[in-house]
């Protein structure tokens, strides 16, 4: 591979590949998650150069790292002057109407004078790239795959982590030393007794909810700790496979020489 070759552009179909193999790694709700920033864009080169067609070239990290983030600048950019213009509810407007209107007011930006550039992945990204923005609360939310589970030394929130809402259990705070009776009483009965057993329950109630909770939070704990095994060595099997594939293609086996020795006469 010639120097030259390593700095060509990115054409119309290396974008499209490299789109593809981005949401492929990105929304695998497990791997996505459980890796470091790097590992995340050493699997986004991994997976580009395995698929890539022979007349393609193999890109490097910090190749496919900086394309993938000016495509997803110009989407995101023309993603918000999409949501602008259906803010304005224009009348009778198609959504082809709307992403050309979207389109002129981009325009008006500085950086895009000549006008958007990545039309080719537009239809692959452009989803991806509003459900990320509408989903992720400012201000400090950062992308699933800068996230990585497995270090304590993380610097950014986790937002796939169970929390009482998602797992449909209740979110509520529990008040063990409340001393109020639950009604009113008759019973000329000493309250201090009355007192002792109906918080008694109580707390018994309590400690036994806590106790299904924390077993509740166990099984969920276990069920994603095998998808997570599971979805690894799916993800695995599958590179390896594709390696494999590859080395076939490009190294022709022998079979044909061999069985045909008449073929050297």
């Amino acid at each position: 591979m010639t120097s030259n070759s390593r700095t060509a552009s990115y054409n119309v179909e290396e974008d499209r590949l490299l789109c593809h193999i981005y949401l492929d790694i990105s929304q695998n709700p497990i791997i996505g998650i459980r890796q470091s920033k790097d590992q995340f864009w050493s699997r986004i080169e991994e997976g580009y150069n395995l698929n890539e067609p022979d007349n393609l070239q193999a890109r490097n990290k910090r190749s496919v790292q900086c394309r993938m983030r000016n495509i997803l600048h110009d989407i995101s950019k023309l993603t918000g002057c999409v949501s602008q213009i259906e803010a304005l509810r224009p009348s009778g407007a198609s959504e082809e109407d709307i992403l050309n209107r979207a389109k002129d007011l981009l325009m008006q930006d500085t950086e895009f004078r000549k006008g958007f550039k990545f039309d080719h992945v537009w239809p692959i990204m452009k989803d991806f790239v509003k459900f990320t923005s509408d989903s992720n609360p400012p201000p400090t939310q950062k992308t699933i795959h800068e996230t990585n589970l497995d270090s304590s030394q993380s610097d950014m929130p986790t937002p796939n982590t169970p929390t009482s809402s998602s797992t449909g259990l209740p979110s509520f705070e529990i008040n063990l030393n409340s001393d109020d009776t639950a009604g009113g009483t008759s019973s000329q009965r000493p309250l201090g007794v009355k007192k002792a057993k109906l918080k008694k329950k109580r707390d018994d109630n309590v400690l036994e909810l806590i106790s299904t909770m924390k077993e509740g939070h166990r099984d969920l704990l276990n069920v994603l700790q095998q998808g997570s095994t599971d979805l690894q060595q799916n993800y695995d099997i599958r590179m390896l496979a594709l390696q494999n594939e590859k080395k076939k293609a490009r190294n022709p086996t022998t079979e044909d020489s061999i069985g045909n020795p008449s073929r050297g006469e």
